[in-house]
Formats: structure tokens, C-alpha cells, sequence
């Protein structure tokens, strides 16, 4: 009982001077002080509810969820999931030490201390068993020092309901940020921030999963850029124009279904990357976009369409060595790839890691899981099998230099709004 009110002092104090008041003034005046102070709290959550949670709420949530939930039931949630650990010296199993407790408005943050021998690796995988003992939908796993495992419970999910589609940012064209595009949020309520200039992105989902409120999420925030020219955006629709047609007064180059004409776009992107590298060879290591040297956006709406159905097996094996280029070479010009696929086959995994930023959105398995994001990507608490048809847009990125996979969800662009952006923001001619 003494170690229990060391680590909680606060109810020690509370406690303690309330038994004091009571001793000193009796019971009416304690009642009528906890009465003003709850009204107060009350006053306080009505009017400031930001500042109320910030200060208040969240650590009056985070003191019960430790005392009543976290320390109370850590020790049978890890030896259900095997995270204890079996000494012949000890009568009982060692048990990782809970070292803080922090809840937000969506998740808890559990810090833990491992035990001796152990790794991250054994927390993701006991992840999925953590959620189901804490009654949670999603339990994330970071290594934030040597030894010590966040582990993150998602009690409410802020990706449950379609979010909102981001406003474009209101700076001019010639001068907007193209390194990374808002076109969402995340499950931690940050905006979701997709990079363009100096990467490429891959997106791989089922019919309907969402994968063209990807797509046109980044274009719409890039168009501002494609109006004065300091984008030039390519788009390749081997479904025969179904998805990109209304957009076409956007594009720079423009091929459907014809093999020949996805070949002859995708060529024209390599010319032109070849061109800059001998222009500004020596010149710059990295090319900054601008209206005389601009980004060029390539948007390949189903890869699997180049690399695997085009028909034409000569053209094909063009493609996919132009493609190659492209990816291997363009980042550092200016030269950008967004691609997406309905079915994460064995043809689009060679190019994968060439890909540094990754979206998986709904998917069959977790097989498929890990060919879009990588080996052990399922493992880690990419469960993009669990997508609901119900939540289009929701998805999980693994980006290049980060482990830990991120949960998200983009805004959906309808056909009005991409009418709207097709009349105001046409490319120049």
C-alpha cells in the first residue's frame, strides 16, 4: 500500500487534505468547497475545452487509467501474450515494469521497461494480442530508447468517420512547398502530409478501397503549381480514361489504354530527365522547382497495367526498363511517380523498394499487406486486411527511415470538386 501511494502522490495529497479539512471545519464546508470546485470544472470544460482538457481532463484520465486499468491488469495481459519471463532463481515470473502511463484523447501511451533478452520484435508481435486484452481495436509498437517499448492503445478511433477534405494552401504556385501535400489526417488527428518533390509513392488497395482519393488528393494541393507551370503532371489510365478523363485540361502528356501510348509517356519522361541531367550536371545536386526547370508529376493509376497486362510483351519490357529509370533516377531532377495498384502481385514487388514512401489501403491478406509495405509490415500493426469497406481512404503508410507503420485516411475528392479544379487550375499551353 505505501509503494502504491509513492507512485500515485497526488491521491495521497487530495486525501490527505480533504481528511484534514474534515477533522478542522467538518463535513458541510468540505461539501460545499468540492461543489464550487467541480462547478468551477465545469465552467472551465463549457467555455475553454481545449485548455480544459490540456491541463485538466487528460491528467485526471491518465492518473484513473493507470490506477484502474494499466497496473492493476499489466501483469496478466503480458503473461497472456508471452512477454514475461521464467527465471529458476525467481518463485514467480519476471514481469516488464510499467514506467509512465499517458492518455490523450484517442490513445494511451504505455511506457514499459524490457526484460533482459528482450527485443521490439517480440512486443510487435504480442501486439495484436495487447489489443485484444485491453479490449482495443489497434496497439502500436515503437522502441522510443534502448530498452524502452511505447506501446500505443487506440480507444477511439479518430478515423472512424470520413474526414474533411483539406483546404488548398492559399500560397501562389510559384512559391507553395511541393515537398509534401496535406491531403488528410492521421490516427494521432496530425495532418496527413504526402511527400512529392524528392520522392516516390506507391499505393496498392482493392476496388474501392480508395486509392483515388490518394491521387487526387495530392493533385488537387499540387494544381495551383500546375496552373503556373512550375508542375507539369503526366497521367497514365490504362482503364481507358474511366478515372482521369474529367481532369485532362490538367495534364501535361495523357495516355489511356494504348500500350504504344503509355510507352511514348513514359519515354518522354526519361528524354526529359536524361536532358536535365546533362543541363545542370555539375550545376546542382538537386534540382529546386521552378517555372524554367518545373517538377514533373508522374501519376500511374494501375502499375500492374504496365508491368503485367499491357499485351504487347516488347512494349511491356520497355516500360517497365523505362520505369525503372525513372524511379532510380528522378528523384533528385524534379521527377516524381505516384503508382497504384488493385492487387499486390510478384510483378510489382521488384519495383516496391523503389518506392520510398508506401499507402496500403484495404487489402485481402496479410501477405499482401507485407508486399506493399514490406516484409513484417503486417507484424509491426499494418492490418490492412481489417480496413472496413465501410472507410475508404483509411490506410497505412510505412515511409523510408521510419519502422513503425502509420495509420491515415485521405479526404475524398468528388466529381464537382474535380470539375472545379480542372476549370480554375488548367495547365498552360
Amino acid at each position: 500500500m505505501a509503494g502504491w501511494l509513492v507512485r500515485h502522490p497526488v491521491v495521497l495529497l487530495i486525501g490527505a487534505g480533504g481528511w484534514g479539512w474534515w477533522l478542522a471545519l467538518g463535513w458541510p464546508s468540505l461539501t460545499v468547497a468540492a461543489g464550487a470546485v467541480g462547478a468551477c470544472g465545469l465552467l472551465w470544460r463549457w467555455r475553454w475545452p481545449v485548455s480544459f482538457e490540456r491541463l485538466v481532463w487528460r491528467r485526471i484520465r491518465t492518473g484513473w487509467l493507470r490506477m484502474w486499468v494499466y497496473e492493476l491488469r499489466w501483469s496478466r495481459w503480458a503473461r497472456a501474450s508471452h512477454l514475461v519471463l521464467y527465471d529458476e532463481d525467481f518463485a514467480d515470473p519476471v514481469i516488464p515494469r510499467l514506467r509512465s502511463v499517458s492518455s490523450g484523447l484517442a490513445w494511451d501511451d504505455v511506457r514499459v521497461r524490457m526484460l533482459p533478452g528482450q527485443k521490439a520484435r517480440d512486443y510487435e508481435l504480442a501486439a495484436e494480442s495487447l489489443a485484444a486484452s485491453r479490449k482495443v481495436a489497434r496497439c502500436s509498437v515503437r522502441e522510443i530508447s534502448p530498452g524502452v517499448i511505447s506501446l500505443g492503445f487506440l480507444r477511439r478511433d479518430p478515423l472512424q468517420h470520413p474526414v474533411a477534405l483539406p483546404p488548398i494552401t492559399p500560397v501562389a504556385g510559384e512559391v507553395m512547398n511541393l515537398e509534401r501535400v496535406r491531403i488528410g489526417e492521421t490516427e494521432h488527428g496530425q495532418p496527413w502530409r504526402v511527400p512529392v518533390l524528392g520522392s516516390h509513392v506507391f499505393g496498392a488497395g482493392m476496388m474501392g478501397a480508395g486509392k483515388g482519393s490518394l491521387m487526387w488528393g495530392t493533385v488537387r494541393q499540387a494544381a495551383p503549381a500546375i496552373a503556373c507551370g512550375r508542375v507539369k503532371l503526366s497521367m497514365i489510365d490504362p482503364k481507358g480514361g474511366m478515372e482521369a478523363e474529367p481532369a485532362t485540361a490538367l495534364y501535361d502528356r495523357y495516355a489511356r489504354e494504348e500500350p504504344k501510348d503509355i510507352v511514348e509517356v513514359l519515354t518522354a519522361c526519361v528524354d526529359g530527365m536524361n536532358d536535365r541531367k546533362r543541363a545542370l550536371r555539375g550545376v546542382t545536386r538537386k534540382v529546386a522547382p521552378s517555372v524554367e526547370h518545373p517538377l514533373h508529376l508522374l501519376m500511374v493509376d494501375e502499375l500492374a497495367a504496365v508491368t503485367k497486362y499491357l499485351g504487347d510483351k516488347k512494349l511491356q519490357v520497355e516500360a517497365e526498363r523505362l520505369l525503372g529509370l525513372l524511379l532510380t533516377q528522378g528523384r533528385a531532377l524534379a521527377y516524381a511517380c505516384f503508382a497504384f495498384a488493385q492487387e499486390p502481385t510478384k510483378d510489382i514487388v521488384p519495383f516496391r523498394g523503389l518506392f520510398p514512401y508506401r499507402v496500403a489501403l484495404r487489402l485481402d491478406s496479410p501477405q499482401q499487406t507485407d508486399m506493399v509495405l514490406g516484409d513484417g509490415a503486417w507484424q509491426r500493426g499494418a492490418w490492412a486486411d481489417r480496413i472496413g469497406v465501410s472507410t475508404p481512404g483509411v490506410g497505412y503508410v510505412v515511409e523510408e527511415g521510419v519502422r513503425e507503420p502509420l495509420r491515415v485516411r485521405a479526404g475524398y475528392t468528388d466529381d464537382a470538386e474535380l470539375d472545379r479544379i480542372a476549370g480554375v487550375y488548367a495547365a498552360p499551353r
